[in-house]
């Protein structure tokens, strides 16, 4: 395919202004869909406190997701419920979703979010019995059990959705498990975390975002040791150019990221939590005692609280919770890493038709020319590493749409590859936003096209150190665009 860089709009300016662009009536909202509280056995804070911090750092809606199993579904559908519907009623400013960590059989964790009903409640701890994998230990629940939970989400009339979390951590989602979901919940299962939580581990000294596990039992034996381990922040399966998550994009079917915080416990927050009334009364509970520690122990506090690093910014019809979960499912959104950007906008169109991110532009036949629109509001606000970030460059990353793969443990799209990396002198510049346009002429096939960005200079990723700062290794991913060539 012939690519004209730095083309003029299509058609001249004046037809190209004409196209109604996808981001015209709309609200951005940012969210976190990973988010404990102390109905974990791993967790410590009260419902509100946790909605309080994602409304004060600024997120339009966030999701509780305390892991699933036997104490948690003692009290999801009393006190549980009770303090979120409380919470919602105290930060009406944020939406405020039921969720669970689905302890997936035969396989890592998934947040499970569920539209807001008058028994969103009763869904998740019927769910959570018939399928978490904590539910029933022997016999042990396997993958068809997963395949019928999803199945279930998806005979839903008010449909759910699904993520995984971060997949691989453990190496325990084989891809032919991620496809199998896909296919049972297609209006369900959405995608997979692209950036997992835990992001201020470095500073407490463990890995990033947790990822320090080896293959072990049930890994998939296919996956690189390099797997196991982030890059700039985001999981492998992301961060891989031409690597799973591109092998998913070439069968031209949905399959979106999202980012968050995992939060649990505080950076800093040395309150202890007895752990031994989580099995009783089906919470932890903090003691007012405070860790005492000796030089060079690890330290227990890792975690940021909700919208403070991570952000999944996703655009709405408007801020109605089911709107939300619309855009969601739909894919119109990104994920951003230490406010490494204000904003993005991205779409496609030719001439008639523009779609943003998630979507399908549909061309009736070969030899249109599409045309991609990137704006991008670069940050002016200084985070919490002391500085306002600097966006060094962002690539342009493309990949044929393949007929779906035989072997359903396929990793690689041989096709994708990174087309531009793009550098802001390679833009127009208004003020604090960026205007890119690239030109696709004569498509003869169809493809899908993602961007990434980051505040280095570095081509891609790297892995990450164990002690590296996660404010100085910042990247946003936006979601694919598919093209699509009749016949």
């Amino acid at each position: 395919m012939l690519v004209l860089l730095g083309a003029p709009p299509l058609d001249g300016a004046r037809r190209a202004a004409s196209i109604a662009t996808p981001y015209e009536r709309g609200v951005w909202l940012s969210g976190d869909h990973h988010i404990h509280t102390k109905y974990s056995s791993d967790g410590r804070y009260e419902i509100l406190e946790q909605v309080q911090a994602a409304a004060k750092n600024g997120l339009g809606f966030c999701v509780i997701t305390d892991h699933g199993g036997p104490a948690h579904q003692k009290v999801v559908t009393r006190d549980a419920y009770r303090e979120l519907v409380e919470a919602r009623r105290a930060c009406p400013e944020i939406i405020v979703f039921q969720g669970l960590e689905w302890n997936i059989p035969a396989a890592e964790h998934g947040s499970i979010i569920v539209p807001p009903t008058t028994d969103e409640a009763q869904l998740i701890a019927e769910f959570e019995s018939r399928f978490d994998e904590k539910s029933r230990r022997a016999p042990p629940l396997g993958e068809s059990d997963a395949v019928a939970g999803v199945s279930f989400l998806q005979s839903l009339p008010s449909k759910p959705l699904f993520f995984a979390n971060h997949p691989a951590r453990r190496g325990l989602d084989s891809p032919h498990e991620l496809r199998a979901w896909r296919d049972a919940g297609p209006d369900v299962m959405r995608g997979f975390e692209g950036a997992p939580g835990h992001s201020a581990s470095t500073l407490t000294g463990e890995r990033r975002g947790h990822y320090s596990d080896q293959p072990g039992k049930g890994s998939f034996a296919g996956y690189p040791p390099e797997s196991y381990r982030t890059f700039g922040g985001y999981d492998y399966y992301t961060a891989e150019v031409g690597g799973l998550w591109d092998s998913l994009l070439s069968e031209g079917r949905p399959f979106y990221i999202t980012c968050n915080s995992d939060s649990h416990r505080y950076l800093g927050d040395l309150v202890v939590v007895d752990r031994s009334t989580y099995k009783t009364e089906g919470h932890v509970t903090p003691t007012g005692q405070q860790l005492a520690h000796k030089t060079g122990e690890m330290r227990y506090d890792f975690d940021y609280p909700p919208g403070l690093f991570t952000s999944t910014k996703v655009f709405a019809d408007s801020r109605d919770p089911l709107a939300v979960l619309a855009a969601m499912r739909a894919g119109n959104m990104y994920t951003c890493l230490g406010g490494l950007i204000e904003s993005l906008q991205c779409y496609v169109h030719d001439g008639a038709c523009a779609v943003p991110m998630g979507g399908y532009l549909r061309l009736q036949s070969t030899g249109a020319t599409v045309e991609l629109v990137v704006q991008i509001e670069l940050s002016q606000k200084r985070n919490l590493g002391g500085i306002v970030p600097e966006l060094h460059h962002f690539d342009l990353i493309v990949g044929d749409i393949l007929p779906a793969a035989s072997n359903r443990d396929s990793l690689r799209n041989p096709t994708a590859r990174t087309l531009r990396r793009v550098l802001p002198k390679d833009c127009e510049r208004r003020g604090k936003q960026l205007l890119f346009r690239h030109r696709f002429p004569r498509v003869s096939h169809s493809f899908y096209l993602r961007l990434r960005g980051t505040n280095t200079s570095v081509d891609v990723p790297q892995l990450d150190p164990p002690d590296v700062d996660p404010w100085g290794d910042l990247w946003f991913y936006g979601n694919p665009i598919f093209v699509i060539v009749k016949g």
